[in-house]
């Protein structure tokens, strides 16, 4: 598939999977495109543009050999989102709702408006299958799909999905990129080489992931909330005021809970440094300053107890939950060199 008709990222995502990539190649290839895929691995990795991608070889209108041109109508309008038969199915709120699948069956009813094949594709469909009347239904419409209309839906890898799901997809498997794959990405978007490295490494091999710590500078949040929470005492006058700015902060971030995560990999990493591990386990290469005291405080029962917390705050942010107060509570709680 020729990744030029996609975004850069998109490119970059899409050709590391090879895997994936050489799966749905085959299938193409041999007349054998199933109805329906599940495209299935970590968050951030490629499994939309993969599924983007696809659509443009299947639509292709100048398409040689195994490679999409890039450059007719199609694969410009699947560039730039505004193909009408690639239809997403976005939830309304957390969830999708009945009457979204009620009307994804009107339009299943008719022909496609411009392509030889439409592609559905539903993202992150273990959270979003939540209500059995929205599975039932669309069980239903996979069973007995169109013939010129293919089904990508995408799950977590650590997710459970509805076994009568999966078993009427073929299963695609998506992985972590590589660190530097994900480096060069953020230093392309003008992020130096040492934070890039730092992001890359905590993004799990989630380029997703590492694009919404650089868009909300979430890296230097945390590198604040580490050394605050590292010099202040609760009998200190300016505590409080401290800790509710911070929290005040925290709870405005569309990324929360991946704030809270790299909280936990800091731990993370003090816990392995304790165990006497070797500095190159250390993911958070940029508080490597702060390391040498935070680790002279707490021993291991009290890191974990750290854990726990965090555990906790990210439970409890589930929920419709006043998300400041759940802040204001765990940074208290972590008051102390963390």
């Amino acid at each position: 598939m020729r990744q030029q008709a996609f975004a850069q990222n998109g490119a970059v995502a899409v050709q590391a999977q090879e895997r994936a990539r050489d799966i749905l190649l085959k299938a193409w290839t041999g007349g054998k495109t199933s109805h329906a895929y599940l495209f299935r691995g970590p968050t951030g990795v490629g499994k939309r543009d993969m599924a983007l991608a696809f659509a443009a070889l299947l639509n292709c209108q100048n398409r040689r050999s195994s490679e999409s041109c890039g450059q007719c109508p199609s694969c410009k309008k699947l560039a730039s989102a505004n193909h009408p038969d690639f239809i997403e199915i976005i939830p309304d709120g957390k969830l999708i709702k009945i009457d979204q699948i009620r009307e994804l069956k009107k339009v299943l009813s008719y022909p496609p408006l411009e392509a030889k094949t439409r592609i559905i594709f539903i993202a992150d469909i273990h959270e979003v299958m939540a209500r059995a009347e929205v599975a039932n239904s669309l069980l239903k419409t996979l069973e007995e799909p169109p013939a010129d209309t293919i089904f990508i839906l995408t799950v977590d890898e650590a997710a459970e999905i509805l076994p009568t799901i999966s078993s009427r997809c073929q299963v695609v498997p998506f992985y972590a990129l590589p660190v530097e794959i994900i480096k060069r990405q953020l230093m392309k978007r003008g992020v130096d080489a040492a934070t890039a490295h730092t992001m890359a490494l905590i993004s799990e091999g989630s380029l997703g992931r590492a694009e919404a710590l650089a868009a909300e500078d979430l890296l230097g949040l945390r590198r604040q909330i580490v050394e605050e929470l590292s010099r202040l005492d609760i009998k200190q006058p300016e505590c409080v005021t401290i800790v509710f700015d911070l929290a005040a902060s925290c709870a405005k971030l569309a990324h929360l809970a991946d704030l809270l995560d790299l909280m936990e990999l800091w731990i993370r990493d003090l816990m392995l440094l304790s165990a006497t591990g070797p500095e190159s386990v250390v993911l958070n290469r940029d508080l490597m300053y702060l390391y040498a005291d935070s680790r002279k405080h707490w021993n291991m029962e009290e890191l974990s107890d750290k854990l726990r917390l965090i555990a906790q705050a990210k439970k409890e942010l589930l929920s419709n939950c006043n998300k400041t107060a759940v802040c204001e509570v765990l940074f208290f709680a972590l008051l102390g060199p963390v």
